[in-house]
């Protein structure tokens, strides 16, 4: 007698228990999408020092997973007919729209600080016109947004008409910044001053090993730590445990550290500990930009191809426009 009866090795590739087992990746996903929507919940909220930890470990965990689920799906389901189901379908969409959510979900990083200025007024580190490198509150005006301690960092340097070196820039004397005096923008106790680091010929690699090069770290109040960094090598002039006023010279401009050209970087912390910290905004105060004096602000930066385009200050001792 002949059966009609479909063995199971021979099942359909539409039955129950193939879809099963073929769509346990778009479970998977699903998962992953909570998962990052939790954490991007989680940062938001600004939980502190939890937050460093989350915003370093937590991209990059679910970036893998990602990685990984899509590996094992994909594999899966080239071993299974047919290869193209609504449900994978679903999954591979599923799986692009968190790699483009992690893409931009975490281009600034969200300091419990943000709304929490320091109460201090910060002169600018640099006498004459500076013009900033990079500084504010966005990714295209301050490339340092994304890393916790130095959210709200600035670099400053100077220029002229738009260029920051002359002659072709390729030493570190044509630079227009190089060996200037960095003067102390707040007052405050010295709790770490480093010199002796080399200042890098312009075009040499970062060797990945020294971030900050020579640099004075001040303490300004409690949980307030500013850094000023890439000093020249032997110019250093404060040492630890040492009070500073506003303006005390600090060092000369350098090349020290992770350093594409000279330049002063400046950026206050809540703890004195280089990376595993958050960023306080920090506000410039009585300087001048366009003829006009501002008594408190953030200046921003921005750069377009070789040009630095961010805005061109300079500390002020009269008064003017008050904006």
């Amino acid at each position: 007698m002949e059966s009609n009866a479909t063995p199971a090795t021979q099942r359909s590739p539409d039955s129950p228990g193939r879809r099963r087992t073929g769509n346990w990746w778009f479970a998977a996903v699903a998962a992953l999408a909570v998962l990052q929507l939790g954490l991007y919940l989680v940062l938001r909220a600004r939980p502190g020092l939890l937050g460093v930890v989350l915003w370093y470990v937590g991209p990059w965990a679910i970036g893998l997973i990602a990685v990984g689920v899509l590996g094992v799906g994909l594999v899966m389901s080239a071993l299974r007919r047919p290869f193209w189901s609504n449900a994978r379908g679903i999954a591979f969409l599923g799986l692009a729209a968190i790699m483009i959510v992690s893409g931009r979900a975490y281009r600034v990083y969200p300091s419990s600080y943000d709304d929490r200025p320091s109460e201090v007024g910060f002169r600018l580190p640099l006498d004459g016109a500076v013009t900033v490198a990079w500084g504010g509150a966005t990714r295209d005006v301050n490339y340092h947004v994304v890393v916790p301690d130095q959210r709200w960092a600035y670099d400053l340097l100077v220029t002229r008409d738009g260029a920051s070196y002359r002659d072709d820039g390729t030493v570190l004397e044509h630079y227009h910044a190089y060996d200037r005096l960095v003067r102390s923008p707040a007052a405050g106790r010295v709790v770490s001053a480093v010199d002796g680091r080399p200042d890098h010929p312009i075009g040499t690699k970062w060797d990945g090993e020294d971030v900050l090069g020579n640099h004075v770290v001040v303490q300004l109040a409690d949980s307030q730590y500013l850094f000023v960094a890439h000093l020249r090598r032997g110019t250093v002039a404060v040492r630890p445990k040492q009070l500073v006023q506003v303006g005390t010279h600090l060092g000369h401009v350098g090349n020290s550290g992770r350093s594409t050209e000279p330049h002063v970087h400046v950026h206050l912390q809540n703890t004195p500990d280089p990376y595993f910290a958050e960023g306080i905004p920090m506000y410039f105060e009585d300087y001048v930009v366009r003829e006009r004096l501002v008594r408190r602000g953030i200046p921003t930066g921005g750069v377009r191809g070789r040009q630095f385009i961010g805005q061109i200050i300079e500390h002020a001792d009269s008064l003017l426009t008050v904006s």
